[in-house]
Formats: structure tokens, C-alpha cells, sequence
């Protein structure tokens, strides 16, 4: 009773305290992105392969992820990279460097910690993944043993190419990489142009999915 009173006088409250009540639409990605993923993690049940999250940013789509795979009879591994203190200083050198980009459009994402990401996920109750605290171009993938979908938000150029060129090998039959941030002339149009240099040197067509969404599919 006292929870729906005080539930009640903060939807009617004035601004930012009934913003917590609200309705909004968490997610980085779009929905076009998230039924991407739902449907390629359906489909790749059977190869056992792990669903790995490279570029977890605050944590929505990590949990909508660990969501489906509780509707599942043979949930996949999870694997959730990040640094979570931002982009390395290789990456952002070479922005600056060979793309022009300025370095106050580089020093985001450096709020996280794997600590408390952790921890809240296990809070939640999820089983069945595993974060791993590190620049992704220096994780032992293969490892990880066989990979069935990626969602990859890293935005810079070098480790969105060094991830595509890492991870196809690896892919599951049917597996595929979703690359975020697939939008030209903007501060992270790297991932655009490392994501576009990968399928033409691997034969393979331009698939948008909604409209920021680059998929590499490997057939």
C-alpha cells in the first residue's frame, strides 16, 4: 500500500524525480538490432557457439540478452568484454592521427567498472556468463571456443577491423557479427569504414540492419 502511495506521487511528481517511472527506451541499439540478435541467437542454438557482447556501455543490452537466453532449452555461454574505463590509447591515437577525429569526441565510456556490472547481473540472478575486463584486441577468442554471435560497440576503427579479421575465423556455421555504429561522416565512423574494408576483402555484401547496423553473416 505505502509503495503504490509513493509510486503514485512520483509519476506525478515534477521532473527528474517522476522521469524514473516513466516510459523510455534504454537501449543504444535500435530494434531492428535487437530482433537481429534474437533471431541469429535462435538459429545458432544447436552449434553450441557463445554469444559474446564486445562493448557493454551501461548494461541494457547485456541484460536483453541474458533475458532471451533464459527463454531458451540450450541457453548459449554469454561473454560480455569491455574495458570499462574506455578506449585505449592506441585507438584513440589513431582516430587522431590517420582520421582527423579530435580527442574530446574520444573520452567517453570511462564511468564503467566491472565490479559493480558484475555483481548487479549476478544480483539479478543470471547465470551462465562470464565479463571479462580487457582490451578485446588482447583476449585469448580463440579460447573462448566456438562463437555463434557478436554484437560489436567498440566504434573506433582499429578494434572494430582487428575484431572482424579475429572473430570471422571463429564463427559458427550461420554465425554472425553485428557492428554498431555502421554510419558515416560522425566522431566514430571508423566502425563504418573498418566494417566496410572487411566485406569487400572477404567478398561479402553491405546488409544494414535498421539504420545503423552493419552484419557480417557467415553462411
Amino acid at each position: 500500500m505505502v509503495e503504490n502511495l509513493l509510486k503514485w506521487i512520483a509519476y506525478r511528481s515534477p521532473p527528474p524525480l517522476r522521469e524514473l517511472l516513466l516510459p523510455c527506451y534504454p537501449y543504444s541499439i535500435e530494434p531492428a538490432q535487437l530482433a537481429c540478435l534474437v533471431n541469429a541467437i535462435d538459429k545458432t542454438q544447436i552449434s553450441g557457439g557463445a554469444v559474446c557482447e564486445i562493448g557493454v556501455g551501461w548494461g541494457y543490452t547485456s541484460v536483453f540478452l541474458l533475458e532471451h537466453s533464459l527463454t531458451l532449452a540450450n541457453p548459449p555461454p554469454m561473454v560480455f568484454v569491455d574495458t570499462f574505463c574506455g578506449f585505449t590509447r592506441d585507438s584513440i591515437g589513431y582516430e587522431m592521427n590517420h582520421r582527423s577525429k579530435k580527442k574530446k569526441d574520444l573520452i567517453y565510456f570511462r564511468y564503467g567498472s566491472k565490479k559493480i556490472y558484475e555483481a548487479h547481473l549476478k544480483r539479478k540472478g543470471y547465470q551462465g556468463f562470464s565479463v571479462i575486463e580487457q582490451d578485446c584486441q588482447k583476449v585469448d577468442w580463440s579460447a573462448i571456443g566456438p562463437i555463434a554471435v557478436v554484437l560489436l560497440d567498440v566504434d573506433l576503427y582499429l578494434p572494430t577491423k582487428y575484431m572482424l579479421n579475429t572473430l570471422w575465423p571463429l564463427l559458427a556455421p550461420g554465425g554472425c557479427i553485428l557492428v554498431d555504429d555502421c554510419l558515416p561522416r560522425h566522431s566514430y565512423d571508423g566502425a563504418y569504414d573498418a566494417y566496410n574494408e572487411f566485406i569487400s576483402e572477404h567478398g561479402l555484401p553491405f546488409m544494414r540492419v535498421g539504420t545503423k547496423g552493419g552484419l557480417a553473416q557467415k553462411e
